[in-house]
């Protein structure tokens, strides 16, 4: 049996020396573009109906006003915008705004 004054730490040392586990690393947001602002927008909008942009429905109970709210945010985004925008950004913010108000109007009427 080994003295107390002879115990091993040479594992500290093999610890210390020890490559930390590696995770994968993190990919880097996307740029922050036009799209980017209107898809993050309309998604907010379209779970506040109760739904998602893929279209599936969920259980939950829409909240109308969340969803008029981020919608009126888009609609302002358009028109402060407007002859700003490449014709890309403009089909993209119309279609969203397009496809909200629809939802909306549906929205409505289940509630």
């Amino acid at each position: 049996m080994p003295d107390d004054k002879t115990i091993d730490e040479s594992w500290k040392e093999k610890a210390k020396a020890a490559p930390e586990p590696s995770s994968p690393p993190t990919p880097p947001p996307p740029p922050a573009d036009f799209p980017s602002l209107v898809a993050s927008l309309a998604t907010g909008a379209f779970m506040a109906l109760g739904g998602d942009p893929e279209g599936e429905t969920k259980d939950a109970k829409p909240d109308l006003e969340r969803a008029r709210y981020a919608i009126d945010l888009l609609g302002m985004l358009a028109e402060k915008t407007k002859g700003n925008l490449t014709p890309l950004e403009e089909r993209h913010i119309t279609a969203a705004l397009h496809e909200l108000r629809m939802a909306f109007v549906e929205a409505t009427r289940r509630a």
